[in-house]
């Protein structure tokens, strides 16, 4: 009888089966801040008037309880027994259950024998009492998480959430946590948390646009003030996978910038890897070897390999530390599609410590994958990659994944771009003209420049090509560039130069925020240049600069139509622009510091 029982009770704990009901009413309990104690048995309940925020106490384990033959759980329902408030199954000999009230009624707790059971074949004696919760508090807070808001608590818990008002944009609460998700970048939500009839109001900023799913052993870090990914500690038989909140179009053109950290262990393993597949934005592949990414369905992997697993034959692996494309979902045997090559051009290894930035570039038209590191062109690979790998999808998840086997280095990767301003470009900026925004930029000299490309981006990691200048290629004097485009997009857009040498080799522009020609834009004009930020607007305004928390970095009001702020007494990161004129005009512009 009891092993059918003791089976029964391991599936209540793996599938949270509830326990409602309850045909035998043994009358009400009236509890006390000391301990009482009642017997009773499987399938008797008792009601309870119980106050919102006081703590209810329910033990068969101490304070007077004991389970005699009963393999108690105690179950906190509503008055006709119907729903469940809460639930203690039992656990290590006995049950326990601390229950916080969220309203002021009448309740049932319903005594059950191991798996619901309600017989009345087993006895026991349960202990209860209450502990008064004082003044009800409705206080909490919000803080910022990525597409969303976190609450926490430090009133009365237990409470329910909402938005007020309601946001209508499709942003989520969930009424229980109170996290925010599915938020619009720049938005405020204004959450409202309820408890015992008093509720107290509080706002959340939205300011990621794009985020990332982790798994595995995936996880936030901040290095030097800068939001990234760790994908492995230096633990062995570690599988980290990170994937972006948004899908990438492999029938448009694009270009991925990310800056990759592989360790400071040059004796360590496995790697990184950027891949793209059309399965799930939660996959995650095998360790070691694998790098994470093996076993992910119709997936196409850029490898970025720090340990030689096939020597001496080096039929898929290298001595150096080396990039290849696979496809094949085995990155352990097997010739790669594309590679490998050598990551640097002179061989060597990257997991010395070092930062190394990766640009992986898709021309659609050409179904060309080029694969840049630290700048230098390392990898071109061909490939009608929508039908032969990712299965006739075109829109992919993309991300990075990392492994350690029996050997290990810490590997992350940062979502954001690191540009470095070249020396010899002296000014880089934009400005209207009538519908247009045309964009200028001076170079102090050029040496064997083949030619510039301007891209744009919403996020700071896809950009696509707004166009393409020729450069001059050689010149000890300044040389200035134009270059005209119409944007109707109602996105905020950010523009880098790329700048291209006859050898392929890139270097780029820092990031500068585009402007809105042909609207009643109160920002005429954003320059970022290497070390400031130079703001004109088309009147006298009140302008407030803001970091993603909220906080005021940058204030004035109505002194000049033109403002200027060094940005090397601030972190790198996303600001907002607050632009607002007596008369109520509002705008808001998103701007990325690099440092």
């Amino acid at each position: 009888m009891r092993l059918f029982f003791t089976l029964t009770l391991l599936l209540v704990h793996q599938f949270g089966i509830s326990c409602t009901g309850g045909a035998n009413n043994q009358g009400a309990l009236t509890p006390n801040a000391a301990y009482q104690t009642v017997a009773t048995m499987d399938g008797y309940y008792y009601s309870m008037n119980v106050v919102c925020g006081n703590q209810y106490n329910f033990d068969f384990c101490a304070n007077g309880g004991s389970v005699a033959g009963l393999w108690p759980e105690i179950s906190i329902l509503n008055n006709t027994g119907t729903i469940q408030y809460a639930f203690s199954g039992y656990v290590g000999g006995c049950s326990t259950l601390n229950w916080t009230a969220t309203f002021t009624g009448t309740i049932r707790i319903l005594i059950t024998d191991s798996g619901c059971g309600q017989g009345q074949f087993y006895n026991g004696t349960m202990a209860y009492n209450v502990v008064s919760g004082g003044a009800v508090s409705a206080a909490f807070s919000m803080s910022v998480s990525c597409g969303g808001g976190i609450a926490t608590v430090s009133g009365t818990p237990g409470g329910t959430f909402a938005f007020n008002p309601a946001p209508g944009d499709g942003a989520q609460i969930n009424t229980t946590t109170g996290t925010v998700s599915n938020g619009s970048a720049g938005t405020t939500y204004f959450v409202q948390y309820t408890i015992c009839g008093t509720s107290s109001i509080e706002s959340v900023t939205v300011v990621d646009e794009d985020c990332f799913t982790l798994n595995g052993s995936a996880q936030y870090i901040n290095v030097a003030g800068e939001d990234c990914i760790q994908l492995t500690d230096e633990i062995n038989n570690q599988t980290g996978c990170a994937w972006s909140g948004s899908q990438i179009d492999f029938n448009s053109n694009f270009s991925l910038s990310l800056d990759y950290y592989f360790g400071n262990n040059i004796n360590g393993a496995d790697g990184n890897t950027f891949t793209f597949q059309p399965s799930s934005s939660t996959a995650c592949g095998q360790n070691g070897g694998q790098l994470g990414a093996g076993g992910i369905p119709n997936a196409l992997s850029i490898e970025f390999d720090t340990y030689d697993n096939d020597n001496p034959a080096h039929v898929y692996d290298m001595s150096c530390d080396h990039i290849a494309v696979e496809i094949d979902g085995n990155l352990n045997s097997g010739t790669p599609y594309c590679g490998p090559v050598c990551a640097k051009a002179g061989g060597g290894n990257i997991d010395d410590g070092g930062v190394y930035e990766v640009e992986i570039a898709w021309n659609a038209a050409t179904q060309q994958l080029q694969v840049y590191f630290n700048g230098s062109l390392r990898l071109s690979c061909n490939g009608d990659f929508v039908n032969t790998v990712f299965g006739g999808q075109n829109m992919l998840y993309w991300g990075a994944t990392s492994a350690t086997g029996g050997l290990n280095n810490q590997q992350y990767f940062c979502p954001s771009t690191v540009i470095i301003l070249p020396t010899e470009l002296a000014s880089f900026s934009s400005h209207c003209e009538n519908d247009n925004e045309v964009f200028n930029w001076t170079t102090s000299s050029e040496s064997r420049v083949e030619f510039f490309q301007l891209e744009y981006t919403y996020d700071g990691l896809i950009f696509y090509s707004a166009g393409v200048e020729q450069a001059i290629g050689n010149s000890t004097e300044p040389v200035d560039y134009s270059l005209t485009i119409t944007n109707y997009d109602d996105k905020q857009r950010y523009y880098r130069l790329k700048i291209v040498d006859e050898n392929g080799d890139l270097k780029y522009t820092d990031l500068i925020s585009g402007v809105s020609c042909g609207s009643e834009s109160l920002i005429s004009k954003i320059k970022q240049s290497e070390h400031n930020l130079e703001i004109n607007c088309v009147e006298k305004i009140n302008l407030t600069i803001v970091n993603q928390i909220g906080k005021i970095i940058f204030q004035s009001s109505h002194s000049n139509n033109q403002f200027k702020l060094d940005t090397q007494v601030i972190a790198s990161g996303i600001y907002y622009i607050h632009a607002s004129t007596d008369d109520g005009q509002i705008e808001i512009k998103k701007i990325i510091v690099a440092d």
